[in-house]
């Protein structure tokens, strides 16, 4: 009997070809994959690194699906993934007679920065429609001199049709690990599960659909008065926006939260931190990628 649902897979490998000679500095990479997982044709800023979109061709997920995703970072690496839509989560709940509590689809990646590596995880939001059940973890472990962003927006339900998370469930663990020469120490560990009760909770997202993170872990001897001056200038940008934001300071690196009620709110904020870390970093300035939402502009 066939199978209904999907079980995709995606390997990338990065590594840096800068030649003897010096002249070619950028990072290149390798990769396998299955559908329905697909990539688009890389590209390269002025500082070499790799923009990567990545694609899912089935236009969304449905309960049973499975999604594993693995990338290298290889030494001397710059990458930066992105993907080209917002991820859907489609109801799976009351769906079918044989199995009426519905069933998870599911999200696993991996991910590894060797030494002097730099990797921005920046993907469209998920979006889960009323009675989706989804599971993501993410395992990330990265060495002393290398640096991790990640940010990860959600939305419950499709608020503009009057619909909530209803039945369903959504959860993520993220864990960050870092490398270390006698032992791997924990970085930071996040696990979060959001209900139609912590969808209406007073105390928790107070029927506000839309909830946001972004990680930031810098290597290991990033000078402490640069994360204090970054602090600064994300409170002002905190400032000027009308949501609920949280920010929490590290041992190596920051951790902000955005509650609200529009994903493109939480886009304009998360691009405003990327580009004071990319400041803070001495990288380049970071340009708004073409596969994003056009009204964010």
């Amino acid at each position: 009997m066939a199978k209904s649902s999907w079980e995709g897979n995606c390997f990338l490998n990065f590594f840096n070809n800068k030649s003897s000679s010096g002249k070619d500095d950028k990072t290149i990479f390798k990769s396998k994959f299955t559908s329905p997982y697909k990539l688009l044709k890389c590209s390269y800023d002025i500082e070499g690194r790799c923009i990567l979109p990545i694609l899912h061709t089935a236009g969304g997920l449905v309960g049973g699906d499975l999604l594993e995703f693995e990338a290298d970072i290889g030494i001397n690496s710059k990458v930066l993934l992105t993907t080209t839509s917002a991820q859907k989560v489609y109801g799976s709940v009351g769906r079918s007679k044989i199995n009426p509590e519905g069933t998870f689809s599911s999200q696993k990646t991996k991910i590894s920065i060797l030494d002097n590596s730099h990797l921005e995880y920046l993907p469209q939001e998920t979006i889960v429609f009323a009675n989706g059940l989804y599971s993501q973890e993410f395992n990330i472990k990265i060495s002393d001199n290398s640096s991790f962003l990640f940010t990860d927006l959600i939305r419950l339900g499709r608020s503009s049709a009057g619909e909530s998370i209803e039945s369903g469930v959504f959860r993520s663990k993220l864990e960050i690990m870092r490398n270390g020469n006698l032992c791997d120490d924990w970085e930071f560990v996040d696990q979060i599960e959001l209900t139609k009760f912590s969808f209406e909770a007073k105390s928790g997202m107070d029927y506000k659909p839309v909830f946001g993170s972004l990680i930031w872990i810098c290597e290991k001897e990033f000078p402490k008065t640069k994360i204090s001056y970054l602090k600064d200038k994300i409170k002002i940008i905190f400032k000027e926006n009308n949501n609920y934001l949280s920010l929490g300071t590290l041992e190596n690196g920051i951790s902000i939260r955005f509650l609200g009620t529009s994903s493109q709110d939480a886009r304009k904020c998360f691009f405003s931190i990327w580009t004071q870390i990319r400041t803070v970093c001495g990288f380049c300035k970071p340009e708004y990628q073409g596969v994003w939402p056009l009204q964010d502009l």
